[in-house]
C-alpha cells in the first residue's frame, strides 16, 4: 500500500514536473516567434513600393505591381495580424498553465509563419523583378541593338554573299528594327514586362537570321560561283568536241539547258528561304553535272581505246579467221576417213557464223568512224565484246582440235583392245578345246559366239570407209564387259566339267550296291553325256553321294581348288 503511494505521489510529481517543463519550452518557441515576427516588421516593403511607384508603371508591368500590392496588403493586414492574435492566445494559455493547448496552437502558428514568409518572399521577389526589369531591358536592349546593327551592316556589305535572299533579309532585319522601336517606347511608358517579352522576340529573330546567313552563304556560292563555272566549262569541252565531230547517245545542250534551269529554280527558292527545296535542288544539280562530265570523259576516253585498239582487234580477227581456215581444213580431211559428232560440227559452224558477224560488226564501226558518225564509247564496247567473242571462240576450236587428236588417239586405242579381245577369245576356245567334251551348253554357245560377232563388227566397223569412233568407243566398252562376262563363264564351265567328272568317277564305287543310286548316277551321265548340262549334272551326283557318304563332295571340291 505504501509503494502504491510512493508511485502516485513519483507519478504526480513527474507530471507536475512535465507541465513546467513543456511551459518553459513554450515560452521558448514563443519568444523565437516573436523574434521571427520584429524580423517581419523590419523587413516591410513599403520602400520598395514607395519606388515603384515613382517609376510610374504602366500596361502589364503596372498590372503586374498592383497585383503583388494587393497581395501584400492582404497578407500584412489580414494575415500577419491574425497571427500576432494567435501568438497572444498561446501566451495566454501557457501563462494559465494550459501547457498542451498552447502547444497545439504554437504548431499552427508555426504552419502560419512559415507560409507567410514564404508569400512576403515572393512578393519581394516580384517587386525585385519589377525594380530590375527597366535596367535589364536597358542593357538587353542595347546589346541587341548591336547586334542588329552588326547584322544589318553585314547583309547591306555582303548582300553578293546572299543573292536572292538578300530582300527576305532585308525585310526581317525591318521587322527588328520597328520591333526596337516598340521596346523603346513602352520603356518610356513604363510597360517593362511587354518590353522585356518584345526584346526576347529580337533575340529568337536575331539568332534566326544568324543562323540562315550561316546556310545561305554556302548555298548561294555553289549556285553562283561553283555551278555556273562547272557549266561554263562543260558548254566549253562540249563545243570543242563538236568541232571534233563526236557525237553522243544523249541530248548534252539540252541536259545542260535543264541544268542551267534548275539552277535558276534554286535561285528562286532561296529568294523565298526555303533551304530544304534548295539543298534538294542542289543535290540534284550536282549529280546532273557529274554525269554530263562523266559523259564527256566516257566519249574522250572511248575514242583513245578506240584508236588504240582498233588495229589489234582487227589482227585478232583476221588470227582467228586464220585458225579456223585451217581448223576447217583438217575437219574435211578427217571427215573423208572418220564420222564426226553433230555437236562438233554445230559448235564449228556456230563460230564460222560468229566470225562473219563479228567482222562485219567490227567494219560497220570502222566505217562510222570513218563518216565521223561515231559513238566511240559504243565502238569500244563493241571492240570489248568483238574480243571476248574471239576469245571464247578460240577456246571453243581448241577443244574441238583436242577433241579431233582424242578422236585418233582413241582409234588406235581401240584397234589395240580389239587384237587383244580377238587373242583372249581364242584363248577361251582353246580352254573349251582341252576339256575334250561332246558337246557344249547352248546359252554358252550362244554367249560365246555374240561376243565373237562383237569382235568381229569392231573390226568391220575399224576397217570402213568412215570411221565412227563415238560408236565403236562405246562397242569396245560393251564388248569388253562381255568378254569378262565369258571369262567368267568359261572358267565356271571348266570347273563344272572338272568336278563333275571326278565325282562321277568316285561314285562308281557305289553304282552296284544301291539301286537308287544307281539311277541317280545314270541320270548325271546322261546329263554330263548327252544334254551338256554340266552345272545340273554335278548339282545331281552331289546330292546322291551326300546321302550315301557325307562330306565326299567337299573333299572332292578341294582337290580341284587346289
Amino acid at each position: 500500500m505504501f509503494v502504491i503511494i510512493i508511485g502516485i505521489i513519483l507519478i504526480v510529481l513527474f507530471f507536475l514536473w512535465y507541465m513546467w517543463f513543456l511551459q518553459k519550452k513554450n515560452a521558448s518557441t514563443l519568444n523565437e516567434y516573436k523574434d521571427r515576427t520584429d524580423h517581419l516588421k523590419e523587413a516591410r516593403l513599403e520602400g520598395k513600393i514607395e519606388k515603384l511607384t515613382k517609376m510610374k508603371l504602366s500596361g502589364a508591368s503596372d498590372d503586374r505591381f498592383n497585383q503583388l500590392k494587393v497581395e501584400y496588403h492582404k497578407q500584412e493586414e489580414e494575415i500577419f495580424s491574425d497571427i500576432l492574435r494567435q501568438m497572444r492566445g498561446a501566451e495566454y494559455k501557457n501563462t494559465e498553465f494550459k501547457v498542451f493547448g498552447a502547444n497545439s496552437d504554437l504548431k499552427k502558428i508555426n504552419a502560419s509563419l512559415k507560409q507567410f514568409e514564404d508569400e512576403i518572399s515572393q512578393i519581394s521577389q516580384g517587386f525585385d523583378e519589377l525594380l530590375k526589369s527597366n535596367e535589364l531591358n536597358a542593357t538587353h536592349s542595347e546589346e541587341l541593338q548591336k547586334k542588329y546593327q552588326t547584322l544589318r551592316k553585314q547583309v547591306l556589305t555582303q548582300s553578293f554573299s546572299y543573292g536572292p535572299a538578300t530582300d527576305k533579309l532585308e525585310d526581317e532585319l525591318s521587322e527588328i528594327a520597328n520591333l526596337l522601336d516598340n521596346e523603346k517606347q513602352l520603356t518610356t511608358k513604363g510597360d517593362h514586362i511587354e518590353a522585356s517579352q518584345i526584346l526576347d522576340d529580337i533575340k529568337i529573330k536575331l539568332g534566326l537570321i544568324t543562323d540562315q546567313l550561316k546556310v545561305i552563304e554556302p548555298l548561294f556560292h555553289d549556285l553562283n560561283e561553283v555551278f555556273p563555272g562547272q557549266v561554263d566549262e562543260i558548254k566549253f569541252v562540249f563545243q570543242k568536241l563538236d568541232k571534233q565531230h563526236f557525237k553522243f547517245n544523249d541530248d548534252i545542250v539540252a541536259l545542260i539547258q535543264e541544268v542551267q534551269k534548275e539552277i535558276e529554280e534554286s535561285n528562286d527558292k532561296l529568294g523565298e528561304l526555303n533551304f530544304d527545296a534548295v539543298n534538294t535542288n542542289n543535290e540534284d544539280i550536282k549529280q546532273r553535272i557529274d554525269d554530263l562530265y562523266e559523259t564527256l570523259t566516257l566519249e574522250i576516253d572511248g575514242k583513245r581505246d578506240v584508236l588504240k585498239e582498233q588495229k589489234p582487234v582487227l589482227d585478232y580477227i583476221n588470227h582467228a579467221v586464220f585458225q579456223h581456215n585451217r581448223l576447217d581444213k583438217r575437219i574435211q580431211k578427217l571427215q573423208e576417213g572418220y564420222v564426226l559428232t553433230d555437236k562438233t560440227l554445230d559448235t564449228f559452224k556456230s563460230n564460222f557464223d560468229t566470225l562473219n558477224e563479228v567482222r562485219r560488226e567490227y567494219d560497220a564501226d570502222v566505217q562510222s568512224i570513218a563518216d565521223k558518225q561515231v559513238i566511240f564509247s559504243q565502238v569500244r564496247t563493241d571492240f570489248k565484246n568483238i574480243v571476248k567473242e574471239l576469245d571464247e571462240i578460240e577456246t571453243s576450236e581448241k577443244d574441238i582440235n583436242d577433241e579431233l587428236n582424242q578422236m585418233l588417239t582413241s582409234e588406235q586405242i581401240a584397234r589395240n583392245s580389239v587384237d587383244e579381245y580377238a587373242k583372249r577369245l581364242e584363248i577361251q576356245k582353246k580352254m573349251i578345246e582341252q576339256l575334250r567334251l561332246n558337246g557344249l551348253p547352248d546359252d554358252y554357245l550362244d554367249y560365246f559366239y555374240m561376243v565373237y560377232d562383237e569382235i568381229n563388227k569392231l573390226y568391220d566397223d575399224l576397217d570402213a570407209d568412215q570411221i565412227n569412233m563415238e560408236d565403236i568407243s562405246k562397242a569396245v566398252i560393251i564388248t569388253q564387259e562381255d568378254l569378262n562376262n565369258l571369262v567368267e563363264k568359261t572358267s565356271k564351265l571348266k570347273y563344272n566339267v572338272q568336278l563333275a567328272e571326278k565325282l562321277l568317277q568316285y561314285a562308281n564305287r557305289y553304282a552296284t550296291k544301291d539301286g537308287a543310286f544307281s539311277d541317280e548316277l545314270a541320270h548325271a551321265r546322261s546329263l554330263f553325256d548327252d544334254d551338256y548340262n554340266y552345272q545340273e549334272s554335278v548339282d545331281v551326283i552331289s546330292k546322291a553321294l551326300e546321302e550315301v557318304e557325307s562330306g565326299s563332295v567337299d573333299r572332292i571340291k578341294e582337290t580341284i581348288n587346289s
